[in-house]
């Protein structure tokens, strides 16, 4: 079989990347939580990533009834700050969005808070995060309301995180170019390529924005921070002119791409780690005051570990949200009485059910029926959970499982077929 001499006889199922996050936690966790002090949260999703996919979080163990290879499939977190997790959910997801989708344009509106905020954010992150969903939301539902005399569809997704992992805390909309009407009897669709005003728009989100933290402040429910401190800062902030991103998307088809890359994106992929080395962590990121030229940038490990967990979520906190024409409520009426004004069926097409074990072989690029070391197809059998079988075939395969492979090798040699 081809490349078989480059596969092991004792394995572990499932692709990994050269360098890790959970690698710099592992090796450099104690560092820095003797330098910082670390949350319930944070601690939780480090300790996560760690055992993800190791023998710390137990597995299932496959022998090959051929040639006798053993390969442990070691389970997975399935934290959602976790680079290795996700994916799946991700891709289930995207499914069910497809049948969501109308024959229409649509746009990507970004809202971007200033910087001046991130001190605050640290004590107040689920407050400050729902004032950023709601202003948004709320602007765009005022906007549609005047010019289009009707609702939008907006899906919007929370990103607290610029390239380099500093905090950059913004949200990501999918909005449909147009609106149901108020009265449910006509669909009005935006001018081509164009949404709002944007620049009313930035507007109208910064002042409301900034209106939305003092009323926190004055509420008392930003901690540790002074309501004069938050009117000196919020009347500098709203000197400033605040630019809202929007774009259309060229086809809904690119709506979809968009949302496969991008809603359950984690802080940094494991992908654009490049080493891990001498207490420091080197990584890839685009310089987008450079033209988005991709560069490469070195933190010592407890700076990488301190970027990293500035994007740890409040627990149970919902980042992915809908309103208008994608609110749950409003799939069950409102979105089929739009769809029967645009030409479709009302009823909604079913989802798409993925199948795990089909989409695995897609995304690792082998069948995993077929035993990774001698290559036959519907031998690997079920042996039982790591920890509950004997811990001496479990060793003796590891220890001689060199003895195993030259025997097969051998046997096959004989027998005339390319090992």
């Amino acid at each position: 079989m081809t490349g078989q001499r480059e596969r092991n006889y004792v394995s572990v199922r499932g692709a990994s990347a050269a360098h890790e996050v959970a690698e710099v936690f592992r090796d450099y966790g104690d560092a820095y939580r003797a330098a910082y002090p670390v949350t319930p949260e944070q601690a939780r999703v480090m300790a996560a990533l760690v055992a993800c996919r190791t023998a710390a979080l137990g597995g299932q163990v496959y022998e090959c009834l051929a040639c006798g290879a053993v390969e442990f499939a070691y389970y997975s977190c399935r934290d959602r700050h976790c680079p290795k997790c996700q994916k799946f959910a991700r891709a289930q997801w995207v499914e069910a969005q497809k049948v969501y989708l109308l024959p229409i344009p649509y746009f990507h509106v970004v809202f971007t808070t200033d910087h001046a905020i991130n001190a605050w954010v640290a004590a107040n992150r689920a407050v400050i995060y729902n004032l950023l969903f709601a202003t948004a939301a709320a602007v765009l539902k005022d906007f549609a309301a005047r010019e289009l005399g009707g609702e939008l569809g907006i899906t919007a997704v929370l990103h607290t995180w610029g390239q380099t992992l500093l905090q950059h805390i913004h949200l990501h909309c999918v909005v449909t170019g147009g609106a149901l009407r108020f009265d449910g009897r006509r669909w009005v669709r935006c001018a081509p390529n164009y949404l709002f005003d944007i620049v009313a728009v930035s507007a109208a989100f910064r002042d409301a924005f900034c209106a939305g933290l003092v009323r926190l402040a004055e509420a008392g429910q930003l901690a540790g921070v002074d309501v004069a401190e938050v009117k000196t800062t919020v009347a500098a902030m709203q000197a400033k002119a605040w630019e809202v991103f929007a774009k259309p998307f060229e086809t809904p088809e690119r709506v979809i791409e968009y949302l496969s890359r991008y809603v359950h994106a984690v802080a940094i992929s494991n992908s654009r780690i490049t080493n891990i080395a001498d207490g420091q962590v080197s990584f890839t990121y685009y310089d987008n005051q450079d033209g988005g030229k991709q560069k490469e940038m070195t933190l010592p490990a407890v700076e990488f570990i301190r970027r990293f967990l500035l994007h740890v979520l409040p627990e149970r906190f919902v980042r992915i949200r809908y309103y208008g024409l994608h609110h749950s409520a409003a799939r069950k009426t409102k979105l089929p009485r739009a769809r029967a004004l645009l030409g479709l069926p009302p009823e909604l097409p079913r989802v798409t059910k993925l199948m795990l074990a089909a989409w695995l072989e897609t995304v690792v690029g082998e069948e995993l029926p077929r035993c990774r070391w001698c290559g036959a197809w519907g031998t690997l059998a079920y042996r039982g959970e790591v920890g509950d079988l004997p811990w001496l075939w479990l060793w003796l395969k590891v220890l001689f499982g060199w003895l195993f492979a030259a025997h097969w090798r051998g046997a096959n040699v004989t027998a005339g077929v390319p090992a």
